[in-house]
Parts: C-alpha cells; sequence; structure tokens
C-alpha cells in the first residue's frame, strides 16, 4: 500500500475528532573508510507513522515502526487514549489544506542501486585526493561518502493530503598532515541532491589544504582586532544559535531575541533568510512536516529582526500564520518549529576584498567547544584555529587562540559580508569580517 493511501484509510477511521497522519520511509547507505580500507559501512532502512489525535484541544500522539494498516489501528487507538489525559489547549489543532510551494526536486534514485563496491570506491576517492595533495598528509582519520532516499506523507482530517520523495548525497574527509612532530586536522564536506553534483576528490583536497595551511602554527598573542570567519565557521556559529528563531523558543522566554521583534539585532549589512525552496537546498521540500507549504521568510533584514519561524501551533497562539517551519526528528516525533535552510544572505565583496582591508587581525578557519554556546543567553566561548593577519596577508598560522562574546554583539558588530556562501547541511554563510573581538593568548 502506497504511504498516501495507508494516511487515507487511517484518517476513515475517524470520528468527532482531528486527526493527522504523517508516514516516512527513508533508505540509507553510509560508508567510512581510512587507509583505503573499509572502517565501517551501514545500510539502513527507517519508516514508520505517526497519528496526532486532537479533540477538544486535547492533543495525543503516538506512532509505530510498522507500515501496515492492523498497526495503525492499534496507534490511532493509543493516540486516543494519550489526548484523553493531556491538557486542554485552544491553540492546539491542525493546518486547512493550502495546497503546495512550487519547488523542483532533483531525485537521483538510478545512484542508489549502484554496486556496494562502486560506492566504496567513491569514499577511497576522496582519501586519495587528500594524500595526494602532499606527501605530509599522513593520515585520514574519516573519508566519507553517504546517500539517502525518502518518501514522506502527510494527511489530516481537515482535507490535506500531500506526499514527496527525494534524494541527497554527502561526501566528507576529515585529514591530518604532520611535518616536524606537529600535527594538524582539515575537514571538508559537500552534499547534492544527484550523484553527478556531489564533489569527491576537491572535498579531499580541500581538506588536505586546510590541514596543511595550520602546520607550525603556534598560539599567539592577546588582542582586540578584526576577526574573519571562513564560510564553515561562520556556518558553525549560525547553527549553534538556530534555535534562537524558533517561535517556540521565544513563547517559552528561551531566545535572545525575544521581545526585540523589528528592533536592530544585527548590522544593517546583514540579511538572515530561512527559505524551504531554496533550489538545491538538502532541506528544500513543497511542504512542512505538518503539510504547510515551505516559503521564503526573512528573519533580520537590513539588520533588524522582522520575523520568527512558526508552525501551526505556535502561529495560533501569537495570533499569526505558520511560516512553514513545522519539522520532526522522525515519524516518532511530533512537529515544532525549527529552520530549513537557513543563511545569511552574501554580499559583494570577495573573500580576497575583505582580508585584504584588514591592517591586523585574524581569519579563523576551525573552532572548537561551540556546543557550550548558549542559545538562550547568547554568550559564547571557544577555541579557535586560523591564520594571522597583517596587511591583507597571511603571515602565520595560529592555534590555540581563544574568542568569548555574545551572538547579538558578534550580528552588531559585522563589518563585511562576502560572495561565498557555503552550505553545511541545512545552514549556509558566506565569509563573515566582525570589526573587533578579543582574542586570548599569551
Amino acid at each position: 500500500m502506497e504511504l498516501l493511501d495507508l494516511a487515507k484509510k487511517v484518517l476513515s477511521w475517524g470520528s468527532d475528532e482531528e486527526l493527522e497522519v504523517y508516514l516516512s520511509r527513508n533508505h540509507s547507505t553510509r560508508i567510512e573508510v581510512s587507509d583505503l580500507e573499509v572502517e565501517s559501512s551501514n545500510v539502513s532502512t527507517s519508516e514508520g507513522l505517526g497519528i496526532r489525535c486532537i479533540k477538544e484541544g486535547r492533543s495525543g500522539f503516538a506512532y509505530t515502526t510498522v507500515l501496515s494498516v492492523q498497526a495503525a489501528e492499534v496507534a490511532l487507538a493509543e493516540a486516543r487514549e494519550n489526548a484523553r489525559f493531556a491538557d486542554p489547549d485552544p491553540a492546539r489543532t491542525l493546518p486547512q489544506p493550502q495546497g503546495e510551494a512550487k519547488v523542483e526536486l532533483a531525485s537521483d534514485k538510478a545512484a542508489l542501486a549502484l554496486p556496494m563496491e562502486e560506492k566504496i570506491e567513491f569514499a577511497r576517492r576522496i582519501e586519495r585526493a587528500a594524500r595526494a595533495k602532499d606527501s605530509r598528509v599522513r593520515k585520514v582519520r574519516q573519508a566519507q561518502y553517504a546517500d539517502t532516499s525518502y518518501e514522506l506523507a502527510i494527511a489530516n482530517s481537515k482535507g490535506l493530503a500531500v506526499a514527496h520523495s527525494g534524494t541527497f548525497f554527502t561526501s566528507s574527509i576529515l585529514a591530518v598532515a604532520e611535518d616536524n612532530g606537529n600535527a594538524e586536522m582539515g575537514w571538508s564536506y559537500h552534499f547534492a541532491r544527484e550523484l553527478a553534483k556531489l564533489d569527491l576528490e576537491p572535498v579531499g583536497e580541500e581538506a588536505a589544504q586546510r590541514a596543511l595551511a595550520l602546520l607550525g602554527a603556534q598560539r599567539g598573542q592577546s588582542a582586540r582586532v578584526p576577526v574573519i570567519l571562513d564560510p564553515m565557521v561562520a556556518a558553525d556559529f549560525l547553527g549553534s544559535f538556530a534555535s534562537a528563531f524558533s517561535a517556540e523558543s521565544v513563547q517559552k522566554g528561551k531566545s535572545l531575541f525575544a521581545d526585540l521583534l523589528g528592533q536592530q539585532v544585527a548590522a544593517p549589512l546583514v540579511t538572515l533568510v530561512d527559505d524551504g525552496t531554496y533550489p538545491e537546498g538538502i532541506s528544500t521540500a513543497p511542504v512542512d512536516d505538518e503539510g504547510v507549504p515551505t516559503q521564503r521568510t526573512a528573519i533580520i533584514e537590513g539588520g533588524k529582526l522582522t520575523s520568527f519561524l512558526f508552525d501551526t501551533y505556535t502561529a495560533q497562539k501569537e495570533g499569526a500564520s505558520s511560516t512553514g517551519n513545522a519539522l520532526r526528528s522522525s515519524f516518532r516525533s511530533t512537529p515544532s518549529p525549527g529552520p530549513t535552510n537557513l543563511f545569511i544572505q552574501p554580499g559583494e565583496k570577495s573573500p580576497q576584498q575583505i582580508i585584504g582591508e584588514i591592517k591586523r587581525g585574524l581569519y579563523v578557519t576551525d573552532v572548537m567547544g561551540m556546543h557550550t554556546a548558549n542559545p538562550i543567553s547568547g554568550d559564547f566561548s571557544v577555541g579557535v584555529s586560523g591564520h594571522w593577519i597583517e596587511n591583507g596577508n597571511f603571515v602565520k598560522p595560529v592555534r590555540s587562540m581563544a574568542i568569548a562574546g555574545n551572538w547579538r554583539e558578534l550580528l552588531l558588530g559585522i563589518t563585511a559580508v562576502g560572495s561565498d556562501l557555503r552550505w553545511v547541511g541545512g545552514i549556509g554563510a558566506p565569509t563573515i569580517c566582525i570589526g573587533e573581538m578579543s582574542l586570548s593568548g599569551e
């Protein structure tokens, strides 16, 4: 039985309550090699359905990992039972059908059927490229290739019934360069919705170059200077504070941006966008995880906070409309608002122009400890490595430095935004320059 057919079957059992059925099926392959030998390989399939039942504002949820009529019947009974004991909330409701966003989802299901040995060779190609870059690339911690196919179907008792499917492919590597007893690591990553568009050798080469560039790095002097964040580092920062833009976090008082709507929260040249329709985005889809059409939402525009990210429930509480940002970790969970493809809109300056304008400062290529950042207060303290800049040129690699600050202060202090937008999963950022930050070193 097709996913949407099963969803409609479950809805036919409804009575005087609101029902929602969310079904998914995923198949993935992940291969990791080191020294050109397979370290691990995994082929997995996950499928199931989740059911929400809402009656008189009381919401119940249950799920099953078996896609069958019999299992769905049991899950529906459990959801109804759970709803009986839930606290009533008038904002609990399901969305009306609104159609779907016009997005073209590239799919490459033929590539998924390639022999395992061929997929292993993809991972080996990444490692070979890293090692071929320089003889000082002595180790590869992990060279990884992965592919995933997915199918989703969502239907509810208000007449909503949508389904979509797709594929994506990823490549990544962590390379180690060694010289004179010094060892440095470099990482790189790429994703694409079609295998033909996935970078393999370029990923290995970049990781090797990032590691090689840090060889001989030493701890720098403490200073207060301009700091430039490499795109992958900027994306790491943005990802660590992404939850602060969720309407749920705001309504629970767990966002540093609560009560700041309409105010200047970043430099005027900063525009932050969430776009579930972004071409080639890893999270691009015609609808969100409760069937509302995805859209482009400017969260920060010209430095001003203009919107948060809503699902149906948080929008009902606010008297607003969903922004198409209902997300689920899987069929095992209910939706909550979160980002799809979240990115800082690129500017006009090239990275070279931004670096060339710095008389004395730091270009950061790696951060350690971003998991300790606090998305509620915005405070962070992280270790950094990178390149010291003098008169617009890299003069030496540095490591074991630290920067501490606040996410709002960082956003307000941005003085340049590069043209080189880069994605790490669903988070994107270009090179950005912060006018002044305190560095802790020797």
